[in-house]
């Protein structure tokens, strides 16, 4: 018979076991799309992160640094980063996996101060108040060409 002990301690084990090994795939995910947004025209900079939201939905944000002025020149940048980094997440990730990743927590960042956001891209998603944390890889599929 199994005690009630060691069956919790098991799973514990069983779970740490399971998000240490995502660790390292979680790091060459985050350093492609640095990549990926680091390579378009006019970007200075990309740092980002990936983490676990509280309901273990996982999330990429960040920040993009954008060498543009003006809000029109800043979007067609950020358009190209966004682009950039769901095609490299639908390319590495499950398919369920890329298409849940929550994404609306990259911005981009003008030299003027201004943000930008993945609503500013008017990605495809539920609701008639949308909101940052609800914009998945997949509610940009469409507008990037992908299925």
């Amino acid at each position: 018979m199994v005690s009630r002990r060691g069956l919790l301690g098991g799973a514990a084990a069983a779970a740490t076991a399971l998000l240490s090994g995502c660790g390292s795939g979680r790091k060459k995910l985050v350093a492609a799309t640095e990549e990926a947004a680091a390579e378009v025209d006019g970007v200075s900079s990309a740092e980002l992160r990936m983490a676990d939201g509280a309901t273990f939905e996982r999330l990429l944000s960040g920040t993009v640094s954008l060498a543009a002025e003006d809000r029109e020149g800043g979007l067609e940048i950020f358009d190209e980063v966004m682009r950039r980094i769901v095609t490299v997440v639908h390319a590495e990730l499950a398919e369920a996996e890329a298409r849940s990743l929550r994404v609306g927590g990259i911005s981009g960042m003008l030299d003027s101060g201004e943000e930008l956001t993945p609503l500013d891209l008017d990605p495809d998603v539920a609701g008639e108040d949308p909101r940052r944390d609800r914009v998945t890889a997949e509610s940009l599929y469409g507008r990037y060409g992908l299925s």
